[in-house]
């Protein structure tokens, strides 16, 4: 595997493409009548693989794109400082921000960790089969506090936290089933390995925009596990208790800052819109067609195929140089009586290990 700028910028173009798209669908209610749950994991998926994975492979090949690709080469190799380029600079700055982000990250995972022990010790604790008379297996732990601001899955440990507040049985069950489902599917955990994507590309700006649509899916699809045996009115119920339960949460504030919200997974009123048409829409369609979903998987493999060159034919390097055409064009090998062969230039006479290529490239030869 080989890093570089070319590496880097397909990686960014193919991302930027893939975040595009899942927007698109997050964004655009009707999308649900097309595309499931399914499909957005796959999205999520081959995002976070290529971006993890910015590298050339041994079977890459190589498109030259010399519009692109000089002016950046040439703006990166710009010498800021002394004989320091700014593509030196920039790599630094990149490094520095990672560290920062790193430590940043470390903090506010101490911080959830404090706080969470200390909701947990002032919360009433209630085991999942007490307030459920129908539940599945494993029976969580249910803190009941007024610290919460909703119903919400906070940091590592497996247990629900649901705030003192009156909810009816139906508008419970919905509930705790929703974040149970949290739980089986450790989001918490996919929302920390978008939090290292976040760390790792600070300056790329779609970056955020895929913690969102991350964010997004999670809730569609713990919406769609809980609901995936219901019938239409019980699936209709469900939507109800989505829209009760954020009027009730409404005048609730949370004590979590912004920046601490990679590591809780509670209600989001941002996004309830799409999660009742969703709901709503469920019986169009139950699964994304195959091929498509096929089709997305293979599309990172595809432009790990390619990578983008840049060409420069006319520079000081290669001023007074001859290209291979030219070099074809003027030049001949003689074959000498033993089967060796020499290359000719002008006056100019050199050995040749294997002149195979040239030879079929059409250059003239002549025999001793």
């Amino acid at each position: 595997m080989i890093f570089s700028i070319s590496s880097v910028f397909i990686t960014l173009c193919v991302s930027l493409l893939l975040i595009a798209l899942f927007s698109f669908i997050l964004t655009h209610e009707k999308s649900y009548r097309l595309f499931r749950s399914d499909l957005l994991f796959i999205l999520a998926l081959i995002t976070c693989l290529r971006l993890f994975f910015p590298f050339e492979f041994q079977f890459t090949k190589t498109i030259v794109l010399p519009p692109i690709m000089n002016p950046l080469i040439d703006i990166l190799n710009l010498e800021i400082f002394g004989q320091i380029k700014l593509l030196n600079i920039l790599l630094i700055i990149w490094g520095i921000g990672i560290i920062v982000g790193l430590g940043i990250y470390i903090h506010n995972v101490l911080t959830v960790n404090k706080a969470e022990n200390r909701i947990l010790k002032n919360s009433k604790r209630i085991k999942m089969s007490e307030l459920l008379n129908d539940f599945a297996s494993p029976d969580y732990d249910v803190y009941i506090s007024d610290s919460v601001p909703s119903p919400m899955v906070l940091g590592f440990k497996k247990c629900i936290l649901i705030p003192d507040i009156s909810f009816t049985k139906e508008e419970l069950f919905n509930i705790l089933k929703h974040e149970a489902q949290h739980l089986r599917q450790n989001d918490i955990l996919l929302k920390q390995v978008i939090s290292i994507l976040v760390i790792m590309y600070w300056w790329f700006p779609p970056i955020y925009f895929l913690r969102k649509n991350i964010n997004f899916y999670i809730e569609v699809r713990a919406d769609e596990k809980v609901t995936d045996q219901l019938d239409s009115s019980s699936t209709l119920d469900y939507a109800q208790t989505l829209l009760n339960v954020q009027k009730k949460l409404q005048n609730t504030k949370s004590v979590f800052s912004n920046s601490l919200s990679s590591y809780l997974i509670g209600e989001s009123n941002s996004i309830l819109s799409y999660r009742i048409n969703y709901l709503l829409n469920k019986q169009f369609k139950k699964k994304t067609n195959k091929l498509l979903l096929g089709l997305l998987f293979i599309l990172p493999i595809l432009t790990n195929s390619i990578i983008f060159e840049s060409y420069f034919s006319d520079t000081v390097i290669t001023e007074g140089t001859l290209s291979e055409e030219e070099l074809i064009d003027i030049g001949y090998l003689i074959q000498q009586n033993d089967g060796t062969y020499l290359f000719c230039i002008g006056n100019e006479k050199y050995p040749i290990q294997d002149p195979t290529d040239l030879i079929k490239s059409g250059i003239h030869v002549i025999k001793e």
